[in-house]
């Protein structure tokens, strides 16, 4: 179709096969700039105490190290303001953009959909955190082990947190599903499964990859743990049956990507930040 001298492209079907992988694709970078955001503000959060407690650490930027660490030395609320005030602090954080994005139903589909991301994150930063916190003694692990001593106590608190989480799965694939920029995904119940499991579930998947390259050498199991209870969402979304009612979308006819380039600048980003996460400062 021609406009004056210009030549404008027909709008991509979004339930084609490009559209759906462009925007895995955008949903991916999302998820991944969200989770280090969130990783890096819990590792500062935990060395600035460590600080102000006068405690030797190695600082990256995704991760605390200690030469030598022995718990029984450490006053008890040393402990727990140390590496549990993070999650709290990140939770509360998180609660606070739920309120900002239920509020702002106007805003555009990429706007909802990095404050989905962000708010999904920080928000399960406390129950997520209990749940990896159960087998590994890192981050918040060290907090919750050190308050609950029995692996089965800790076990039933995590078992119950998980049912809570499951409670609200509906809750969260309804924000998902309010940040798609097609009403195409909402004629069909398959079309809202279409939806999230290219805006969620493979997300969550390669991002979990990515992710990985930033926890390499493996020393904290805790974070890998965490990402992974995220995707707790998955089951019920691909299984059940979704009706979603009175759902208000932003629409948008404008290409996810616009150029290749785009890609490539989130890469090299990617690569930069990597890079720097494995400089460490010895404090």
């Amino acid at each position: 179709m021609k406009h004056g001298n210009r030549i404008l492209k027909p709008i991509e079907d979004p339930l084609s096969s490009h559209a759906l992988f462009e925007l895995s694709l955008f949903s991916t970078c999302i998820f991944v700039f969200s989770a280090l955001l969130m990783q890096f503000l819990l590792t500062l959060n935990t060395a600035f105490f460590l600080r102000i407690f006068s405690l030797s650490f190695q600082y990256q930027l995704f991760d605390i190290r200690f030469l030598t660490i022995d718990s029984t030395k450490w006053p008890e609320a040393q402990i727990y303001i140390v590496f549990g005030s993070g999650p709290l602090i990140l939770s509360a954080i998180g609660l606070k953009l739920l309120s900002v994005l239920k509020k702002n139903i106007m805003a555009g589909w990429k706007t909802k959909l990095i404050l989905t991301w962000m708010a999904f994150l920080m928000v399960h930063a406390l129950p997520c955190g209990i749940i990896a916190g159960v087998f590994f003694f890192d981050s918040f692990g060290m907090a919750f082990q050190w308050l609950v001593s029995s692996y089965l106590i800790r076990g039933g608190i995590a078992l119950l947190v998980l049912i809570f989480m499951l409670f609200f799965n509906r809750f969260w694939l309804m924000m998902f599903l309010k940040a798609s920029y097609s009403a195409a995904f909402l004629d069909y119940n398959d079309n809202h499964k279409l939806f999230l499991k290219n805006v969620y579930f493979k997300p969550w998947v390669y991002g979990l990859i990515i992710l990985m390259l930033f926890n390499l050498p493996f020393n904290n199991l805790y974070w890998p743990a965490f990402l992974f209870s995220l995707g707790y969402l998955a089951i019920p979304a691909l299984n059940q049956s979704l009706v979603f009612l009175d759902l208000f979308i932003t629409k948008s006819e404008k290409l996810i990507f616009t150029t290749r380039s785009q890609v490539w600048y989130i890469a090299i980003v990617l690569v930069l930040i990597w890079i720097a996460s494995n400089l460490t400062i010895n404090f």
